[in-house]
C-alpha cells in the first residue's frame, strides 16, 4: 500500500479537515483573536490529525504488507484466513473475519468435493472388477464354442477388456502411488508380460517382435510398467504398414537403463509430436486410420512422471516411431531417497 493509495482514498476526510481549518480559522479571525493564538490553535489541529493519519498509515502498510507475503508464499491458500494473525484495527478484524468464513466454506467444498471424486473412484474400480466376471465368463464360452462368428466376439471382448483396464488406470491417476508396488524385475518380465497381453492382436496384424539384450534388472512397479509397455505395442499394431516388425532394445548408462520400442510403421507427423502425450490428443494418424481416444499416451506419461520414469517419442514420418522409457537405476535412487 503507497501513501498516495492511502490518502486518496483518505480524500473526503482531508477535505473534511480543510474545511474545518477554514472555518475555526475564520470563526477565531471575527472575534478578533490574536494572530499568535489563531497560528497556535491551527497547528495544534492540524499536528493531531496528521500524527493520527501517519499512525493509521503504518500500521495498516505493516498489516497488509504481511497478509500479501503470506498470500505469496503459502502453498494451499485456503487456509490463510486461520493463519493470519489478529489486527488491532476494525477494518482488519472484519475482514480476516470474512476471509476466515469464506476459507471454511472453500474448505467445506473441497472436501466435499475430494469425497464425492473418492466415491466416484471407488465405485470405479468396483465396476471394473464386477464387469471383469462377465467378460471372462463369455471368453470362457467362446473357448468351448469356437467358430468364425466367436472369435470375432472373442476379438471385441478383448478390445472391451482393454479398454476397461484403461479406465481403472485413469480412475486412479490422481493417486495412483497408493498402488505402487516397487520391486526388483527384469527388462523382460515386462516385455515378455505385455507381449502376452496383445499377442493375439500382434499375430492377427502379422507383427514380429524382435528381443535384443532385454535381461537386465531394475527396480519398478511391474503392473503399470507392463500397461505402459502395452499401451505402445498398441499403437503400433493400429498405425502399421505391412510387415509389422517391433524391436525392444536396450542402452545402460551410470544412472538409469534405456528401453526403446521401436516399429516401422506409419510414423508421426512432426507437427503432431510434441503434442502425443495431450490428453485426448489423437493427431492426424488418430483420425486417418483408426479410432483412438487420446488416452493411452497421456496416461503412459502420468504413470511413468510418478514412477521417476523418463517417456519420450521420436519419430520420422513414414519410417516408423521409436518410444524409449529411462529407468534410473537402483543405486540411483538409493542416492536420491526415492
Amino acid at each position: 500500500m503507497r501513501l498516495s493509495e492511502y490518502l486518496l482514498d483518505r480524500i473526503f476526510s482531508l477535505i473534511c479537515m480543510l474545511v474545518s481549518a477554514l472555518l475555526l480559522f475564520g470563526l477565531l479571525w471575527l472575534i478578533e483573536t490574536p494572530a499568535t493564538f489563531i497560528l497556535f490553535a491551527e497547528t495544534i489541529l492540524m499536528a493531531a490529525y496528521i500524527s493520527a493519519l501517519v499512525y493509521d498509515f503504518f500500521r495498516k502498510r505493516s498489516y497488509y504488507s504481511l497478509l500479501l507475503k503470506m498470500t505469496e508464499q503459502m502453498e494451499e491458500k485456503s487456509l490463510l484466513g486461520e493463519l493470519l494473525p489478529q489486527p488491532h484495527f476494525l477494518e482488519g478484524q472484519i475482514l480476516v473475519d470474512i476471509l476466515r468464513r469464506c476459507n471454511k466454506y472453500q474448505n467445506d467444498q473441497i472436501s466435499n468435493a475430494k469425497q464425492a471424486s473418492r466415491e466416484y473412484r471407488e465405485y470405479i474400480d468396483s465396476w471394473i472388477h464386477e464387469i471383469k466376471t462377465p467378460i471372462t465368463s463369455a471368453r470362457l464360452m467362446i473357448e468351448n464354442e469356437k467358430n468364425p462368428t466367436t472369435l470375432r466376439i472373442d476379438d471385441e471382448l478383448r478390445k472391451i477388456d482393454t479398454y476397461v483396464e484403461q479406465v481403472l488406470y485413469y480412475a486412479r491417476s490422481t493417486d495412483v502411488e497408493k498402488d505402487f508396488k516397487v520391486e526388483k524385475t527384469t527388462l523382460q518380465s515386462l516385455v515378455h508380460a505385455a507381449l502376452k497381453t496383445y499377442s493375439k492382436p500382434l499375430i492377427q496384424a502379422g507383427g514380429k517382435p524382435v528381443l535384443n539384450d532385454l535381461d537386465i534388472p531394475i527396480v519398478a512397479d511391474s503392473k503399470s510398467c507392463t500397461f505402459v509397455i502395452g499401451q505402445i505395442i498398441s499403437n503400433a499394431i493400429k498405425y502399421r504398414k505391412d510387415n509389422l516388425q517391433i524391436e525392444f532394445s536396450t542402452k545402460t548408462d551410470k544412472n538409469n537403463i534405456s528401453l526403446f520400442i521401436s516399429d516401422n510403421g506409419i510414423g508421426i507427423s512432426a507437427a503432431d509430436l510434441p503434442r502425443v502425450f495431450d490428453k485426448g490428443f489423437t493427431g492426424e494418424n488418430g483420425r486417418r486410420y483408426s479410432k483412438s481416444t487420446g488416452i493411452g499416451l497421456y496416461l503412459s506419461q502420468k504413470l511413468c512422471k510418478k514412477m521417476n520414469i523418463v517417456l519420450s517419442v521420436s519419430s520420422d514420418p513414414g519410417q516408423g516411431t521409436t518410444v524409449t522409457m529411462v529407468f534410473p537405476t537402483e543405486s540411483y535412487l538409493k542416492e536420491a531417497g526415492l
